[in-house]
């Protein structure tokens, strides 16, 4: 019998985390039929070698590189079984209930072509997990650091949901890719992501592409999961982020906007990752 849900798992040097991830998991499987997939991309903190020793039920895929998400998640598609799949962070603990309404919320609702839930802090307070599709002119503020200047940008508010109730399910036009559902019809509809995406702006080029197809994305607000935010990129420089960051950026506004506004993004890439540098220099020696 094929499974309800198949969870992916893209993992990169964050062994205690998955192992949580992984232990909480497993308390849950009484609750609807599901598998897992762990795509481990070329960790070397012991990774592999715990899942494969302590949770011998989870399907492991190794990668002897970095691969990055959308390239590690597709891998895992490729051998799912489930009617829904869910993508899930190495660094998230899923709460009771929320596999089973995940299911059942797009069983139901043929409509919803990709659905996310509550992400909260350990202490429970909610993380802003809802963006509205990204502008030209608030991705330039984002890159020029302008935030970091003036608190208050009306395109940058607006590009990050500010004003989202998370307290009220709702169509949304994406949802952060660390609890990320989807049917299988709808990935046979839209396709697998777009593994020009190295990390970051995979899930917003998925969830324009699904709405472009006529299905709508669902916020649900009564189910959640603990999210520690990012543990495997706290490990990399702001450099690197930067340019990981302002690559994907430019990919994105190259796919679906102007060739001159990815242009201007290729531009400032130096700039940004200049930025960086300079960032790291300066923790460098507030830590000397």
């Amino acid at each position: 019998m094929k499974p309800k849900l198949s969870l992916i798992i893209v993992n990169w040097n964050v062994q205690d985390a998955l192992r949580a991830n992984l232990t909480q998991l497993e308390r849950l499987r009484d609750e609807i039929d599901f598998e897992v997939f762990v795509v481990d991309n070329a960790s070397s903190d012991g990774s592999t070698r715990m899942v494969r020793d302590e949770f011998k039920w989870v399907n492991l895929i190794m990668n002897d590189w970095n691969a990055g998400f959308a390239y590690a998640c597709n891998q895992a598609m490729r051998y799912a079984r489930g009617e829904v799949m869910v993508l899930l962070n190495p660094d998230m603990l899923v709460g009771e209930g929320t596999l089973t309404r995940t299911y059942e919320e797009l069983m139901v609702h043929k409509d919803v072509g990709v659905m996310g839930v509550k992400l909260r802090q350990a202490d429970g307070g909610p993380i802003a997990s809802v963006r509205r599709d990204p502008s030209f002119k608030d991705q330039l503020a984002i890159v020029l650091k302008l935030p970091h200047v003036r608190k208050e940008l009306p395109s940058v508010d607006r590009y990050l949901a500010t004003d989202m109730d998370y307290g009220k399910t709702q169509d949304v036009e994406q949802v952060r890719g660390s609890y990320f559902a989807f049917r299988r019809d709808v990935m046979e509809a839209v396709g697998t992501f777009d593994e020009r995406f190295f990390l970051w702006f995979e899930e917003v080029d998925y969830c324009k592409r699904v709405r472009e197809a006529g299905y709508c994305v669902r916020y649900v607000a009564d189910v959640s999961c603990e999210d520690a935010v990012g543990q495997s990129f706290k490990q990399v420089s702001t450099a690197k982020k930067q340019a990981i960051l302002t690559r994907s950026m430019a990919q994105y506004f190259g796919k679906h906007h102007a060739k001159h506004q990815a242009l201007t993004f290729w531009a400032l890439r130096p700039i940004a990752i200049l930025l960086g540098v300079a960032h790291d220099a300066v923790q460098t020696v507030k830590r000397s």
